[in-house]
């Protein structure tokens, strides 16, 4: 079985843990998992494995313990608890870099640090895109100064690099190019990363209705009644007319400038059947 530094989903590590047990003795039980870390319900790890309960800081102990943790490893599954189990951002972040100092590089894990990095800051995509435009490519001080709003040089440099080790830029004949790699991470990290450069650059958006000229901007925005089914409706269309922007950036050869396009329906009340209960972070 993997380490558990290998994981970024307490459940995720369990189930395995569980499966591999199984696997080793038939008569392992969801019963027998449960009691070895304590609980007098047959199914309670059951529950926690399919995220309808979570652990608490005595059950952490006594689950770490089940599953044959101790020194490092406990001390990360105990962080790993904690974030998975965040309720809010701020929080998640904090904890997401705890778990990345209990990780060397001789750890084999999928926290997926350089994934998670160019989600955290907004230029590094507009850097990417920018790169490709400007002549110097090493003149990282002009580069900076012509996004908006403005980074320094040495955010522009540990941009590139990281572009670099993630393969979304590469080098040939001497000049930058985008390469067409993908990046994604864990659940858990690319759901917090995302939402983290959302506000970044819903921010942005703010920002730009009151410093960017009118004639190089195009914001504005409708106020719709729709049912569940219109919602899905638009949904499609904007997914489409996402693929048509994608083709006409394909085509256009003569870029000069990075924009950043949001598409942002969301709701502004609940259906009278709503319920705040059971809603989740996605």
């Amino acid at each position: 079985m993997k380490s558990v530094f290998a994981y970024n989903d307490y459940r995720e590590f369990l189930r395995d843990f569980f499966q591999e047990r199984k696997k080793l003795d038939k008569s392992f039980s969801w019963r027998k998992f449960s009691a070895s870390a304590g609980y007098s319900s047959p199914v309670f790890l059951k529950l926690v494995i399919e995220n309808k309960s979570n652990l608490s800081e005595a059950g952490t102990e006594r689950v770490a313990d089940a599953v044959w943790l101790s020194g490092r490893e406990k001390k990360y599954f105990r962080v790993l608890v904690r974030f998975n189990q965040a309720k809010n951002d701020s929080l998640k972040h904090t904890l997401y870099k705890e778990l990345r100092n209990f990780v060397s590089p001789q750890d084999v894990h999928v926290l997926n640090q350089n994934q998670y990095d160019y989600y955290k800051e907004w230029y590094h995509a507009a850097i990417r895109e920018r790169l490709t435009q400007v002549e110097n490519q090493s003149d990282y001080q002009a580069i900076g100064q012509s996004l908006c709003p403005q980074v320094s040089a040495a955010k522009v440099q540990k941009s590139v690099e990281l572009l670099k080790k993630l393969g979304l830029v590469e080098q040939k004949e001497g000049r930058y190019i985008q390469s067409d790699a993908k990046i994604s991470t864990g659940p858990e990290v690319l759901s917090m990363a995302v939402r983290n450069m959302h506000q970044q650059m819903a921010a942005l958006a703010t920002d730009a209705v009151q410093n960017i000229p009118r004639e190089e901007r195009d914001i504005s925005g409708l106020t719709l009644g729709v049912s569940q089914e219109g919602f899905q409706k638009l949904t499609r269309e904007l997914a489409l007319f996402r693929e048509r922007v994608t083709q006409i950036v394909e085509e256009d050869k003569t870029s000069d400038m990075v924009y950043r396009l949001n598409l942002q329906l969301f709701p502004l009340s609940r259906s009278g059947s709503a319920s705040a209960e059971g809603v989740k972070d996605v």
